[in-house]
């Protein structure tokens, strides 16, 4: 194979990956897909992160305290313009110091755990956080997906209409319509056409709105990918929400603080050790005087006007808060998703019931129609009812179609699932 030959075939290799990438490029946007990229996007995801770090920095924070601290002090003093009866005319010193609570009555576990509680509920967040841009992500989509239906509905209604009022013109031309009958079909089809560019609008603002929650702003036009019928209604425990399990932590760490408050009435016992060179003069000090010395204290409060009886007070009122929103945290999710079963239930049995009327008021309307052309008892306004009729039962599927998927989204949301 010549240069020429090998020139031509990677050319035309070129080309082909480009119109590849051209059509993976022009994929429409599927459910997962919009639901990967909001999830990347949304700062909600980062805010709630950044809680669980902080949580995370405080975990540690309370966790020191119960390891020793170990520090190093070097200090030369000299006071020439004081009386060295009290100066000692001098120190040096070259310490290192080991300080430890050997015991608190548990105080310092009762805090680390409370912080580990608040922790576990700040990495539960993450994923309440992470659940409800999911949800707003599908409904965007199915709301998107609701407008585009009704558009095209009202799409191929305003192509109808066209028919008619060019079979209804050519009817009056030849005498066998009256003008009135020509005006009524034309404002029938003006009226569905209005309808239409608000359909537009509705199907643009959607498109934006999801735009916006997947990174790609100002797009009015998104591809999305359809979906075909209705998910099953889903069921589960609330007790595997993140929302109720957050709430449940948080009355664990209330309990935790009250320990907390409870152990600061009990006496403490913290020993400190110490090694290194104490003197007057740095010579002597480190030559002479090197050597150690260790200390143990034991503190307990007599009197300190009701201070740690408003500690255990104010944990005990947290507690008590914690118990109360975790209860109504509860109620509100029991509540929300038996409404949102409720009308899942409600969109199947409409949808059914479209299923069945839109045959009907279909034949109807062209029974109605027939008669209208073949010069029977029928009349315009006859037709046009019969006609609207049908066509309002062809809308209100795309609105039905969105309560049900919304009832599923929301009920995933409460149970705390990502898609």
């Amino acid at each position: 194979m010549g240069p020429t030959c090998r020139r031509s075939s990677a050319a035309a290799l070129a080309a082909v990956v480009v119109v590849w990438a051209s059509v993976a490029a022009a994929a429409p946007i599927t459910l997962s897909d919009a639901i990967d990229r909001a999830l990347r996007y949304a700062p909600a995801a980062d805010i709630a992160a950044a809680a669980s770090d902080m949580s995370a920095a405080h975990v540690r924070e309370q966790r020191a305290p119960l390891f020793p601290t170990v520090g190093t002090g070097v200090e030369y003093y000299q006071a020439p313009g004081y009386d060295p009866t009290i100066t000692n005319r001098g120190l040096s010193t070259a310490l290192v110091t080991l300080d430890y609570t050997a015991w608190d009555w548990g105080r310092r576990e009762a805090r680390l755990r409370a912080a580990q509680y608040v922790l576990e509920a700040s990495r539960l967040g993450v994923a309440a956080a992470r659940a409800q841009i999911v949800f707003d992500t599908t409904i965007a989509y199915f709301d998107l997906l609701r407008a585009r239906d009704a558009q095209n509905d009202l799409r191929e209604s305003v192509a109808r209409l066209n028919r008619y009022v060019t079979t209804i013109d050519a009817l009056k031309n030849s005498g066998r319509m009256i003008p009135s009958d020509v005006l009524k079909a034309r404002t029938a089809r003006d009226t569905v056409e209005l309808a239409l560019d608000m359909a537009r609008g509705n199907a643009e603002r959607a498109s934006a709105t999801l735009g916006a929650l997947i990174g790609e702003p100002n797009q009015s036009e998104l591809d999305i990918a359809p979906i075909t019928g209705v998910m099953a209604k889903p069921s589960g425990d609330i007790a595997q929400s993140a929302v109720i399990q957050a709430a449940h932590r948080a009355i664990l760490s209330a309990t935790s603080q009250i320990k907390v408050a409870q152990a600061e009435r009990l006496p403490t016992f913290q020993v400190a050790f110490t090694t290194g060179f104490l003197g007057i003069d740095p010579s002597p000090t480190v030559e002479r005087f090197g050597g150690a010395s260790y200390d143990g204290v034991v503190s307990m409060p007599i009197f300190d006007g009701g201070l740690i009886a408003s500690h255990i007070d104010q944990a005990k009122a947290k507690e008590h808060s914690a118990i109360a929103q975790a209860r109504q945290t509860e109620y509100l999710i029991t509540r929300r998703i038996r409404d949102a079963s409720l009308r899942y239930d409600q969109a199947m049995r409409q949808l059914d019931i479209l299923a069945r009327a839109q045959p009907t008021a279909d034949d109807a309307f062209a029974l109605t129609w027939t008669r209208f052309l073949g010069g029977g008892s029928a009349t315009m306004l006859e037709v046009l009812d019969s006609y609207q009729q049908a066509e309002q039962l062809r809308l209100q599927r795309p609105d039905q179609e969105f309560a049900a998927r919304e009832a599923v989204a929301e009920t995933n949301l409460l149970y705390g699932r990502i898609q």
